[in-house]
């Protein structure tokens, strides 16, 4: 046993959760990592085996770190599963996919660790959300949608854990340097009319993403949300994330919109 608070980082086997779950052990941090498949201990982050949509791997996920470690202290939900598609061309399956993971997998977790932190009386969520959790995203309207809904569900869920103190928080990156766009979900159907919209967004939306800040400014976000007495609900990182949303708080609708099909080189 050790005096390290112990931090379970989900989708830590790259991007956001790799660099956040090596600098929260770089810290100090006892950190665990998880991964759909096996993975080596990467960095004094060891990893576990964990698949958010089952949940039966959750259980078994969190009953083996707790026979560790007998506690949490911190929760990070990083793992993610992103999706560029129409609306009208995505499934009904395959947007339910993507809400197993991005949301409904934050609850299973979460859920899973909350008797161990009210016990504890002390812990912190991290959900790691994104600017079009802030902003419908055209284009990545049920990744959007799922992002939306975890904003709700923390929101709440910060109230209710008050008590306890437990904490939570979101995390809301705008556009930064990763990968995570090369695992996109493709759409379930093809129409015709959408060919020219599809392909100029997705080219712009990687051209942001390839363009963007670097991604260690999310992991010292977290690290900084993390280390606070009093953490805040909301943090937002990178530019777009701070001005897009207040632009839209400011601007009529049709303005806002106007300026959104402009930024994805639309007509």
């Amino acid at each position: 046993m050790t005096d390290k608070k112990v931090v379970l980082v989900t989708g830590a086997s790259s991007g956001f959760g790799l660099l956040t779950a090596q600098k929260l052990a770089q810290e100090g941090y006892w950190v665990f990592g998880t991964s759909r498949k096996e993975h080596p201990t990467v960095q004094d982050v060891e990893m576990l085996t964990l698949d958010v949509t089952s949940e039966s791997s959750v259980q078994s996920c969190i009953k083996q770190l707790l026979t560790r470690t007998n506690r949490i202290d911190l929760l990070v939900n990083n793992a993610g599963q992103i999706h560029a598609s129409m609306i009208e061309e995505t499934s009904l399956e395959q947007a339910k996919e993507v809400f197993e993971t991005n949301f409904w997998g934050v609850v299973r977790v979460s859920n899973a660790v909350l008797p161990v932190m009210r016990q504890q009386r002390s812990g912190h969520i991290i959900n790691i959300s994104s600017l079009a959790g802030l902003i419908g995203a055209p284009g990545q309207g049920f990744y959007s949608a799922s992002k939306f809904a975890l904003e709700g569900y923390s929101e709440a869920l910060s109230v209710e854990l008050d008590p306890f103190n437990i904490k939570v928080s979101l995390i809301e990156p705008g556009y930064f340097k990763t990968n995570f766009n090369h695992a996109m979900l493709s759409p379930t159907l093809n129409y015709a009319d959408y060919d020219n919209v599809r392909d100029v967004i997705r080219s712009t939306v990687s051209q942001a993403i390839a363009q963007g800040d670097d991604p260690e400014k999310v992991a010292q976000t977290i690290l900084f949300a993390a280390r606070s007495r009093l953490p805040r609900l909301r943090y937002r990182v990178g530019n777009e994330a701070q001005w897009l949303p207040r632009l839209k708080a400011i601007l009529p609708d049709n303005l806002f919109r106007f300026g959104a099909r402009k930024r994805l080189n639309l007509p």
